[in-house]
């Protein structure tokens, strides 16, 4: 089965009977489908769109400034169009300048174009072909918009960016690279649509992934695989790449590192640099929905959930409020440096409680000691529920004599917030610290990080 049939499959029989049913997925599906479109009509709802593009200005309008460009467009022939008769009726708009003249004169050349091919037949507008014109109107950051923009004017062709994200995720386990337009062009989506043979339509199957995806939060139709994917609750979660596949931290984006609950204190850079690119006229949003006592720690996940309502479709405003809270949290971690030490326990919790205490799955790691007990390294042993099998001397002590260490520490973390050590603690930790005394590294400490609080092994008088 191919990658577009199996996702396409277990959308339909997983999560598609509540997608379907639903009145925006119904709406969109069955939506009337317009033959033959306005020349006029489309014509002025494409300059419309295009003037900021090219940035006219807002004062330049269809009555003032651009009425000659806007009856123009639809008294040239396009079968005996030329570029020059273009610019001739450019030439006579008021506050243009020459950048704008030619560029919008391609705008119109090109509309001629698809007027001659299709004679705006809507079944003909949606073919590669005359995609590729549209394509070409549009700038090239602005492709998706290209298809957004022909389904709002009656064009049923495939347009959910979200959808293809979920696609992507689901098949590949990452994020298509908005940089490498291999990846990310809606070309693949189209076609990914048109090959797949589980629903009716590429159109069909690209509304059941706009559902599934969240396109359609505003009817009350909460996807769960938007900028947050609630993969807990995802039905399609057993046969999801993205899901199984932790992924290469060091090979991902920051957006998909902050998707993944995967910042770390080596990421504070790129996050703050992503950061300072966001959109300011989201602030107003954001602002009204803001705890001014807590206004990052009291986001809970349904919070971001009803704030991304409120937002278009191609924010990224909820990514940021998540990345600013992993600044905030990653705020107090300073990474080790040789020569430092730690002269208690209480040291040891100060350092990795922000790093451990939300953790959702254990984590076990180890600090590495020189002779006089001071920081050679840190290494992360483990991630998942705490057992011998995970937890092994082998890998502990590997990478302890790899450095040389004369001694080491252990630390692991509880979900629960509860730092009291479980019997599989207690075991795990004598082991380590017989195979300690074998090879001559004795195991300092071993500490439990809990929501705020922590238990020492050498304290407690465990060791």
């Amino acid at each position: 089965m191919t990658a577009q049939s199996h996702f396409f499959q277990a959308l339909r029989e997983k999560a598609g009977p509540c997608l379907i049913q639903h009145p925006w997925t119904i709406a969109q599906i069955n939506s009337s489908n317009i033959n033959l479109l306005s020349r006029k009509n489309l014509a002025a709802n494409l300059l419309e769109r295009i003037l900021p593009l090219f940035e006219v200005s807002e004062e330049l309008t269809r009555f003032a400034g651009l009425q000659p460009l806007f009856e123009g467009i639809n008294l040239l022939d396009p079968h005996y169009c030329r570029g020059d008769e273009a610019l001739r009726m450019l030439g006579k708009c008021q506050g243009l300048n020459d950048f704008q003249r030619e560029k919008l004169a391609g705008v119109v050349m090109l509309f001629m174009e698809i007027v001659k091919k299709t004679n705006l037949n809507s079944l003909q507008l949606k073919t590669f072909e005359i995609l590729t014109l549209w394509w070409k109107i549009f700038q090239e950051h602005e492709v998706w918009v290209a298809l957004q923009w022909l389904w709002q004017e009656g064009v049923t062709v495939p347009h959910s960016q979200n959808g293809f994200r979920a696609w992507w995720r689901f098949s590949h386990g990452s994020l298509p690279d908005s940089k490498n337009i291999s990846e990310s062009h809606p070309k693949i989506w189209i076609a990914i649509c048109e090959e797949q043979t589980v629903f009716n339509s590429a159109f069909e199957a690209d509304r059941m992934a706009a559902a599934f995806s969240g396109d359609g939060r505003y009817a009350d139709l909460a996807g769960v695989c938007g900028d947050l994917p609630d993969c807990d609750n995802c039905e399609l979660n057993a046969e999801c790449l993205w899901y199984a596949n932790e992924g290469n931290t060091a090979m991902v984006t920051i957006e998909e590192k902050i998707q993944r609950n995967q910042i770390s204190a080596e990421d504070i850079p790129e996050l703050m640099r992503w950061l300072l690119t966001s959109n300011p006229e989201e602030a107003e949003a954001l602002q009204a929905s803001l705890n001014r006592g807590a206004p990052l720690k009291d986001w809970s996940r349904e919070g971001l959930r009803d704030l991304e309502k409120q937002q278009p479709l191609d924010s990224k405003l909820i990514l940021r409020v998540e990345a600013m809270r992993e600044l905030c949290k990653n705020y107090g971690i300073e990474k080790l440096k040789p020569q430092d030490q730690f002269s208690s326990s209480r040291d040891i919790f100060n350092h990795f409680h922000q790093q451990l205490s939300r953790k959702k799955q254990e984590q076990f790691i180890i600090v590495l000691l020189d002779n006089k007990h001071r920081y050679l390294a840190e290494e992360d042993v483990s991630k998942g529920i705490l057992n011998k099998s995970l937890v092994h001397p082998r890998e502990v002590f590997a990478s302890a004599i790899e450095h040389r260490a004369a001694a080491l520490i252990c630390i692991h973390n509880h979900p629960s917030g509860d730092p009291e050590p479980s019997q599989e603690d207690l075991r795990i930790t004598e082991r380590l610290v017989e195979v300690g005394k074998l090879v001559g590294i004795p195991v300092l400490d071993h500490v439990i990080v809990g929501n705020e609080s922590y238990t020492s092994f050498a304290d407690q008088g465990l060791l």
